[in-house]
């Protein structure tokens, strides 16, 4: 028997309203109701994401999502109520969500193999189906995780984001302790990233242009990084580490000319490995990396282990939240993704 309390309200929701640049909106919506399997939420904390902004400011890449959904894919909440077929949880339990979610099938040869996030149907709930940015959402009980019970869930909202930090640095880069690593791109995936890789003994530089130093670039000195400045008006990156062996770069910043450059910057038999995504086509000089034995790796999203070791470290206190995040009332949504925009913040997080 399914168990559904306190339905029937009338909810507020952030929503896309059409492809159009800026066409996000605070709407009312009637509460959802979970059917078979599924499960009701109220969603405590819910964190915009870069890809919510790519969203929201309609750029190339993103023509798959929805022209109206509720976003929101990084986010915790309470369980409120459920389905049928559903009898693992209780009322008040703490749960967070599976964003990328594969089909989860037997004969699914990468969801059976633990990649789940190279599914051929896989969908984000929160760009492909209604997401977080509401006061309550329905999510198939698949894609759940427990909370302990005492986890802040301002926290638990950077859940995904540190999964897909977990799954570039801990699976993709063979990071080792007194490694020197580089990570081009300061923004929230690449602050975690960093903090990956100290945490497995590395000694870490960040990178950023000029508009991410007032608060980006801050933020990473503020948590103990050497952090250099690059783009117009600067030496170029080779010219900053001409005198460092740099044993792995991790592109972070989807710039097209810090992956071109980063072939000349890491030591023979280094390693490239790539967490972001490109606006454009990159052109790589591919005797150069093989002339130097550079490993370039990719990496994308991230599976259900990634999501428990970030759990783990976030319960554990091991992330510096309070210096990356600022909290925003849902209703003051908008005003999270214009300052995101225009990188005045560098992780928000909506109260919903």
């Amino acid at each position: 028997m399914g168990r559904v309390i306190e339905q029937g309200g009338i909810l507020k929701a952030l929503r896309r309203q059409a492809r159009e640049a800026r066409a996000v909106a605070l709407e009312q919506i009637d509460e959802p109701t979970p059917g078979h399997q599924e499960v009701l939420l109220e969603v405590r904390h819910c964190g915009v994401c870069g890809s919510d902004l790519h969203v929201y400011l309609n750029h190339k890449g993103y023509e798959s999502v929805l022209p109206q959904v509720t976003l929101g894919h990084e986010w915790a909440g309470v369980v409120v109520g459920w389905g049928d077929g559903v009898d693992r949880w209780q009322e008040g339990q703490a749960a967070t969500m599976i964003a990328l979610q594969g089909c989860l099938g037997d004969d699914c040869h990468y969801c059976s193999g633990g990649l789940t996030q190279l599914c051929p149907e896989r969908r984000v709930q929160g760009l492909h189906l209604d997401g977080a940015m509401a006061e309550r959402i329905v999510v198939d009980d698949r894609y759940l995780l427990p909370l302990p019970t005492d986890i802040d869930t301002v926290a638990a909202s950077l859940t995904e984001p540190l999964s897909v930090a977990d799954h570039c640095i801990n699976d993709c880069s063979e990071i080792e302790s007194g490694d020197r690593v580089v990570i081009c791109g300061p923004g929230v995936i690449g602050i975690l990233c960093a903090l990956m890789a100290r945490q497995r003994g590395a000694n870490v530089v960040i990178t950023g242009i000029e508009a991410d130093e007032p608060v980006r670039l801050a933020t990473a000195k503020k948590i103990g990084f050497e952090t250099m400045t690059v783009g117009e008006g600067h030496p170029s990156l080779t010219e900053q580490l001409a005198e460092k062996a740099i044993d792995v770069l991790v592109d972070a910043s989807g710039a097209s000319q810090v992956l071109e450059e980063a072939a000349g910057i890491v030591r023979p038999d280094g390693t490239i490995c790539v967490v972001a995504l490109y606006p454009e086509r990159v052109t790589l000089d591919f005797n150069v990396l093989v002339r130097n034995q550079v490993d370039l790796r990719t990496c994308y999203a991230s599976s259900r282990p990634n999501y428990e070791k970030a759990i783990k470290y976030l319960h554990a206190g091991e992330i510096p939240i309070e210096d990356l995040v600022r909290i925003y009332p849902l209703e003051e949504g908008l005003r999270a993704f214009e300052e995101a925009e225009r990188q005045e913040v560098l992780k928000p997080i909506l109260a919903c």
